[in-house]
């Protein structure tokens, strides 16, 4: 069982789909490109666990012609449903590759490269051998496509260079997926060499993108594939949720500015408040020694003209506290009275004979100063019973 992959991508144990990439050139050594035999059997392991259609994407400038039909001939003869995804440029024996899938799609950005074949720098090769290999690469260009064996060997004469669209109407591929959102721009005019780390850069942002597009699923709770527009709704969703936050917290920052200047309002009044009631209770309390003051100077000036005696002073004085009008208008009417003939309180008739002192100051001051003269001890008693 392999436990280090090179080139599958995307794979879990149970799942009928993997993913493999070819993002290096074609090479024996494993380090420097990609290797046929390992290749083969990291597919060939595939194969084994169960899956049953693998995408293979290509962005390569292509290398050692050996290895590529190695890697070619895996494809080709795989149990597996292969698709060969040229997402960059495919160029030379990368090419010839990309024609190996049982479906064969390149990005609307891709690029296809092809020539015959030629002998590594500084080495030399068979005449024969080569023609060999060029018959090969011919059969291949034409296994799927509807050009001639003529235009094949047009084609592997020279160094060629087609767009996605180019490639597509010569039949070399029976897809052209187009691009979402950024895509590189590959000219043609670019070296091989420069197209094939253009293209490579954009792939390493793409997969990185991809995995913050997944991340971005997790933290939204959407499912793992969910396409772009999905997302940008929920985060669409998340922004307007965002911002009704932010009108309930400027709301609610609103009513505690309301509340506080309510509460120092409240403050203000409850203090103007206090300071009304302390006012108050000191007009009251000067009112009431004054009213004080008055009633013993009003019951003082009646001892000293003879209206009423000064065993009864307290009495006087608490009656004049209580009503000082009634009380004066009294003591003023003694002397008035003092010879008046006696009040009839002994007739049935005369309801005053139930009165107290209050109904009397009332209601007959007059009579009340009568009663004074008249009956000294019933007035003592009224006074008296009033003042208790």
């Amino acid at each position: 069982m392999l436990k280090k992959f090179d080139y599958i991508n995307t794979f879990q144990e149970g799942l009928k789909t993997a993913k493999m990439s070819i993002r290096k050139p074609i090479d024996k050594d494993p380090v420097k490109g990609i290797n046929g035999d390992e290749f083969a059997k990291e597919l060939e392991y595939l194969a084994e666990m169960g899956v049953e259609e693998v995408v293979i994407d290509i962005n390569s400038i292509g290398g050692n012609i050996k290895e590529g039909f190695s890697i070619f001939s895996a494809i080709k003869d795989s149990p597996i449903f292969t698709t060969t995804r040229v997402v960059g440029i495919a160029a030379s024996m990368a090419g010839i590759i990309s024609q190996a899938g049982d479906k064969r799609v390149i990005k609307d950005f891709g690029i296809l490269h092809t020539h015959g074949p030629q002998s590594p720098n500084g080495k030399t090769s068979e005449k024969g051998m080569l023609e060999i290999m060029k018959n090969s690469l011919k059969t291949i260009l034409m296994s799927k496509s509807d050009i001639s064996p003529e235009k094949a060997e047009e084609l592997l004469s020279k160094e060629n260079v087609f767009t996605a669209v180019e490639a597509m109407q010569y039949g070399f591929f029976d897809e052209v997926e187009t691009t979402r959102g950024l895509r590189p721009s590959l000219d043609v005019s670019n070296s091989v060499e420069e197209l094939f780390e253009m293209a490579n850069q954009f792939i390493e942002n793409k997969s990185q993108t991809l995995i913050q597009m997944k991340e971005l699923n997790t933290l939204l709770g959407l499912e793992n594939e969910a396409k772009e527009g999905v997302i940008l709704e929920a985060v669409k969703g998340l922004n307007e949720k965002a911002s009704k936050v932010d009108e309930l917290e400027n709301s609610n920052n609103e009513l505690k500015n309301s509340l506080e200047t309510l509460n120092n309002q409240i403050t203000e009044l409850t203090n103007g408040l206090s300071t009304k009631e302390a006012e108050i209770s000191e007009l009251k309390n000067e009112l009431n020694e004054s009213l004080a003051l008055n009633a013993k100077e009003l019951v003082e000036n009646s001892i000293k003209l003879g209206k009423i005696k000064e065993d009864s002073k307290e009495a006087w004085i608490s009656a004049a506290t209580n009503d000082f009008k009634g009380t004066k208008s009294l003591l003023e009417g003694i002397n008035e009275v003092v010879n008046s003939p006696v009040l009839p309180l002994d007739d049935q008739g005369d309801e005053r004979k139930n009165w107290d002192f209050q109904n009397w100051s009332e209601n007959d001051p007059e009579g009340l100063a009568e009663l004074r003269n008249s009956h000294p001890a019933r007035f003592e008693k009224l006074l008296n019973e009033y003042v208790k």
